[in-house]
């Protein structure tokens, strides 16, 4: 099992670490806590988690219909 920090998983998937940070504190994205500030991230979760996310769409699709 490997082990990453915010750091390393922002670096991981080339993402600003507040960006991390959201992700954690809405709950989106596994991890584990460490005392009350620490947490880290199984990287084999993390695999498996984005692979869970290749089809989610976050935006609304315009349509004609829209404008």
């Amino acid at each position: 099992m490997e082990i990453l920090t915010r750091k390393e998983v922002a670096d991981f998937f080339k993402l600003p670490i507040r960006t991390i940070d959201y992700l954690t504190q809405t709950g989106q994205i596994p991890f584990s806590r460490l005392g009350k500030r620490s947490v880290r991230f199984d990287k084999a979760r993390l695999a498996e988690w984005f692979k869970s996310r290749e089809l989610v769409e976050y935006r609304h699709k315009r349509t004609q219909d829209d404008d």
